[in-house]
């Protein structure tokens, strides 16, 4: 990874049928090459002979974890396809999956991203904490030992996944509680977590002084959240309009292994350039400036996504791996010369013929959107990158030319700035999730 060689990467979610039946796995399963790891595939299903050969499939790709979605809320998953969130009510069917996905791998752990309640449309609501232990615990007597939690219940008909992820309030406590009813489990919590100071705040407690947190535990306080009596959903101690309680543990549970932290990921991505430091420990982080991330991004781009403005091969680039082509020259077309040098290239940028699908490009720069948060110019960058990525005359020029040529609006000084350590964030720097605004 370029800003992290410790964070966990996931992909989206690929569904075991498209796995089986697909004549391009590599197309779904292609993005795991060794500098991508440690990388989760989330799968999804509701067929436990699918879900078992998916499974198996992964593994083989060389995927670090296979993590199955009981999270999904969307009408075409939960509702017309019924798995994703539903499969929350269907405990059973749940449980023959994870004891298939068990059962076909070799070497890899298996996984289970779920949420603290469900609400169905008809009315029923199982958002209890009685309803939650009975549920993991049946899967973890079928073999699956760790679980990501995303803390907001799922309601199901009544809200769009967008909004999902927004409205029901945050329960953080309900984690904690979990953490400590099967301390044989490891958690992750998920769900509105705004940056690396909470999450590790989350993960390591408030009180991170091992004799303090010691001694809290032998007089029996609470190794869960601070003041359980006060701190329940809906909380009015935090403050939220959704009356989402987000306090952090005053002792952490041990088996709280991490958080998943994603629309922050998209929206301020130049965070994440601490964490191998801030969260991990590690003495140094792989970068230090934007302009070093953004070049590292760029390289990393040309190696998966070449130019295409320079060769005489009809075949697109729509997918990984990208064609093997034959280059005129190790330059580029009239359009990207002064970045790559000049080439006599058999392929004039006056031609229609897109040789870069909209898919790659979006793919591509989606992870840089964000990366001027904050900054003097960073909503240029972000309106100047949608428009290079509308352009068809630069498409085949490729997703690092159009970051390169995007980079070329942004004051020096918010290239060359030095990354500020997390420790020393202001709060305007980190968006917040926990509510509607």
């Amino acid at each position: 990874m370029v800003v992290s060689k410790r964070a966990v990467l996931w992909t989206e979610m690929v569904v075991d049928e498209t796995i089986k039946f697909t004549n391009d796995l590599d197309h779904h399963l292609g993005q795991s090459p060794k500098d991508l790891r440690p990388i989760i595939c989330q799968i999804g299903g509701r067929n436990p002979e699918w879900i078992g050969e998916a499974t198996e499939i992964v593994e083989k790709y060389g995927f670090n974890e296979v993590n199955l979605n009981i999270d999904c809320p969307s009408n075409r998953v939960s509702g017309k396809r019924q798995f994703g969130a539903i499969l929350m009510k269907q405990k059973e069917r749940a449980s023959v999956l994870v004891a298939t996905m068990s059962s076909n791998v070799k070497n890899v752990p298996i996984s289970v991203k779920t949420r603290v309640g469900i609400e169905l449309d008809d009315g029923e609501c199982l958002d209890t904490f009685e309803h939650l232990v009975g549920f993991i615990s049946l899967l973890r007597d079928r073999g699956c030992r760790k679980f990501i939690m995303h803390a907001r219940k799922c309601v199901i008909g009544g809200l769009t996944p967008a909004q999902n992820r927004l409205v029901p309030p945050l329960n953080y406590p309900r984690v904690y509680d979990l953490c400590n009813e099967f301390p044989d489990c490891e958690f992750i919590i998920n769900g509105g977590i705004p940056g690396l100071k909470v999450a590790k705040e989350i993960c390591c407690g408030k009180v991170q002084d091992r004799i303090e947190s010691a001694a809290l535990m032998d007089n029996n306080k609470q190794c869960g959240h601070e003041g359980q009596s006060q701190h329940i959903v809906p909380c009015k101690l935090c403050g939220a309009s959704n009356g989402s309680c987000t306090v952090s543990p005053l002792v952490a549970p041990n088996n709280l292994k991490g958080s998943m932290l994603g629309r922050a990921c998209i929206e301020n991505p130049a965070m994440f350039w601490d964490v191998d430091r801030y969260f991990y420990g590690e003495a140094h982080n792989p970068c230090t400036t934007r302009r070093e991330a953004l070049e590292k991004y760029c390289l990393y781009l040309e190696k998966i996504y070449p130019r295409r403005c320079c060769d005489v091969d009809k075949r697109k680039t729509n997918r990984l791996p990208a064609p093997e082509t034959e280059k005129i020259s190790l330059g580029g077309c009239e359009i990207c010369k002064k970045n790559y040098g000049a080439s006599q290239s058999l392929f004039p940028p006056e031609s229609k013929e897109i040789r870069i699908s909209s898919i790659v490009i979006d793919r591509s720069l989606k992870p840089v959107f964000g990366i001027f948060f904050g900054k003097r110019k960073g909503n240029q960058f972000r309106r100047e990158l949608n428009r290079l990525s509308r352009d068809k005359a630069v498409r085949n020029c490729g997703p690092a030319y159009m970051i390169r040529k995007a980079v070329q609006i942004m004051p020096q000084d918010a290239l060359e700035e030095a990354f500020v350590k997390t420790e020393n964030l202001n709060e305007s720097d980190v968006s917040v999730h926990v509510s509607p605004s």
